[in-house]
């Protein structure tokens, strides 16, 4: 076990994590970070819609951020996170192969798994022409074709937002049966339905290639779909009794119920945005912060708002 005691551990080193450090750093906190290096938008290899950062590698953007953390007290470990839970007055945090580490607090911004539909050789496209995201990725592939997955997660909205960028949009339904309301939304958005069964997509030069199991198929500059998510919260069970995090926040702040536990990022709420996913660690890290501060003097600032009922 690492015998020292830091204020946080921050678990995750995606903009949430790293913009958290920052702040706790620049707070005169010590601070653990602990990154397994898997987050979800590698695949895409970039980012946009960050100002300074709009069309930064994903890898460059983490290397320049750790190195303006190297001027903190912000120490980082890149190895995988098995388990953390409270104990008295301090949480535990357990790793593959770093070993213990001990804290005050816990700053919880590992993020979300997509869950891919079964879909053949989509996984090969992901992030290169198959995509979630319109902000993310719609500029890049602006006034091309593009066709919308909606035979897994409905995604009818999704094809109406694309019209923005595009004004040939086609939605494949994989044989699903569409509600009246959704087909009426396809309809007034101008998105026309291929109802056929989708046997698997390819690489193809100008995107991608759809290919049907009647036989026939169509080529796309680009395809979108919206996705399943799976919390990554395995390492906070059974520490956390509940499916994921933010039904466990409290305030806007990244409080929880759960005593010790912040959360940041996509776990929380509605932040699956760099942008927004960095904000919600600066103000995750303030909370922590505060509270560091009212237990250390206790009546020198406000009691934080009572915990949320609970759903």
């Amino acid at each position: 076990m690492d015998t020292q005691l830091y204020d946080t551990v921050i678990v995750g080193g995606g903009p949430a994590g790293l913009n958290g450090a920052l702040y706790l750093g620049r707070s005169r906190r010590r601070v653990l970070l602990i990154d397994s290096g898997d987050a979800r938008n590698m695949a895409a290899g970039v980012m946009h819609n960050v100002l300074t950062n709009d069309g930064a590698t994903i890898a460059d953007f983490r290397a320049r951020s750790r190195a303006q953390l190297s001027e903190y007290d912000v120490s980082f470990r890149d190895d995988e996170v098995v388990s953390a839970a409270g104990e008295g007055d301090h949480v535990v945090v357990a790793t593959k192969e770093s070993g213990t580490f001990r804290a005050r607090t816990l700053l919880y911004a590992a993020g979300v798994r997509s869950l891919l539909p079964p879909v053949p050789g989509i996984a090969d496209l992901w992030g290169k022409t198959v995509f979630e995201c319109p902000y993310c990725h719609g500029w890049e592939v602006r006034e091309r074709t593009i066709a919308v997955y909606g035979g897994a997660v409905p995604s009818e909205c999704l094809a109406s937002i694309l019209t923005a960028w595009s004004d040939d949009i086609t939605y494949l339904s994989d044989r699903r049966e569409l509600p009246v309301d959704e087909r009426d939304r396809l309809s007034a958005a101008g998105v026309p339905v291929r109802a056929e069964k989708v046997a698997g997509l390819k690489p193809h030069p100008k995107g991608v290639r759809v290919e049907f199991e009647d036989g026939g198929g169509a080529s796309y500059g680009a395809l979108f779909l919206h996705l399943d998510m799976e919390p990554r919260v395995d390492p906070l069970r059974p520490w956390v009794d509940a499916p994921d995090l933010e039904s466990v926040q409290t305030d806007d702040r990244g409080r929880t119920s759960v005593p010790r536990l912040y959360v940041a990022g996509d776990l929380g709420r509605n932040m699956h945005q760099a942008a927004m996913a960095a904000s919600s660690g600066g103000l995750a890290a303030m909370a922590v912060n505060t509270d560091l501060i009212r237990e250390d003097r206790p009546g020198s600032l406000p009691a934080p708002p009572p915990p949320a009922p609970a759903p």
